[in-house]
């Protein structure tokens, strides 16, 4: 008898799943694209995956493509759910792409219901495109049977090739609203080769508060840029001219990979003049080298002295690209903050930024030169 009052009293307090989501009332949108139109309002599109029954074998994945114009996100996403036949979700979005327009003039607003949304996937891929959103989510890859699938792994690819930082929703927020502190999103853009549609990645945008300088880095200095800010992916591979004496162009040339990385960064103010140090030491190793071998410990330093003039030189055009954009993607600002608030009171960063003196420095130590003696 006490075991029966015990049941049941247990189901008495027992609060069930009261905050359950059917997924039959809901449609779950795994890309969307935001773009700016002329008349200031702005262009929203999703993606959202179906799963077509067939009678003559396995279910087949069909993509669904919806545009909508309002003059805010949510406005638009309202009439959105108005064409779909359950209402939109954004709980398992995986990519959300602003287009360049709208990237220019503040990335925030449309960004603003994704924080306010508690069902919102704060973990979604983050990035600009070059051109519109809109063609970006509607390409069509022979491969590929969503496309929020292709470039969520385009996107993941160049985060382990340390091409990029792997800024999401979540890891933005704070920069978007720190002063001090400026980000990078990757770029990307619509090619067509022949038949078939694809997605590039086209480097790195510099942004200034929240809003996109229109100033990037370049693919190929994508990966120093990225080692610079002290960060480094599953792999990191650079490949620079180190000579220019041969009449076969990749006898000039070196591929190193880079094992490990120290970085530094020493601020400091001296008579009101904040002066930054950006010091990067790199452990390599040859993976190509054609031009001969390298046999001996002579070689390879002078090949390790070579380089490292090569990327000291591209270091300091990385910093100052970022001072011309005004973005101070190396939260400079930060530190001035934290370390000399009297000094940081007196400043106006948004103006100051451009003027300050980044001195970087690259050493690059060739540990390992492959197999071939």
């Amino acid at each position: 008898m006490n075991k029966v009052i015990c049941v049941i009293l247990s189901l008495l307090v027992l609060t069930g799943c009261w905050d359950q989501r059917h997924f039959k009332n809901y449609n779950l949108a795994l890309s969307v694209g935001f773009d700016q139109l002329e008349n200031g309002s702005i262009i929203e599109t999703v993606s959202i995956p179906t799963i077509m029954g067939s009678p003559e074998g396995p279910l087949k994945p069909k993509v669904q493509i919806v545009s909508s114009k309002a003059p805010t996100t949510l406005d638009a996403r309202e009439k959105i759910d108005q064409r779909i036949s359950a209402s939109f979700d954004p709980s398992k979005l995986q990519v959300v792409l602003v287009g360049e327009d709208l990237a220019k003039r503040d990335i925030y607003p449309v960004l603003d219901g994704f924080y306010r949304n508690p069902n919102s996937n704060l973990n979604a891929r983050l990035a600009v495109v070059e051109g519109s959103a809109k063609e970006v989510i509607s390409v069509k890859t022979p491969n590929e049977s969503r496309v929020s699938q292709y470039i969520t792994g385009l996107l993941e690819s160049v985060v382990l090739g340390t091409y990029s930082t792997g800024e999401n929703l979540q890891l933005i927020s704070a920069e978007l609203m720190e002063p001090g502190e400026d980000f990078t999103l990757p770029i990307l853009k619509k090619v067509v080769q022949g038949d078939e549609q694809l997605v590039e990645y086209n480097g790195l945008g510099l942004f200034h508060n929240r809003s996109y300088t229109g100033e990037k880095i370049k693919q190929e200095d994508a990966v120093l840029f990225v080692l610079m800010q002290g960060q480094k992916g599953k792999r990191a591979r650079i490949t620079r001219k180190v000579n220019n004496d041969k009449a076969y162009e990749p006898l000039n040339y070196v591929t190193i990979k880079v094992m490990k990385i120290k970085r530094d960064l020493n601020v400091k103010v001296q008579g009101g003049e904040v002066k930054a140090d950006l010091s990067l030491k790199i452990s390599a190793r040859i993976l190509e080298y054609p031009h001969n071998q390298l046999v001996s410990l002579q070689i390879i330093n002078k090949l390790s002295d070579r380089l490292t003039r090569v990327l000291t030189k591209d270091a300091k055009e990385i910093a100052a690209k970022t001072q011309s954009a005004n973005s101070d993607v190396f939260s400079i600002g930060r530190r001035v903050k934290a370390y000399y608030p009297e000094v940081w009171n007196q400043m106006d960063w948004n103006k100051d930024y451009p003027n300050i003196t980044i001195t970087p420095k690259v050493e690059v130590d060739v540990k390992q030169h492959g197999i071939i003696n």
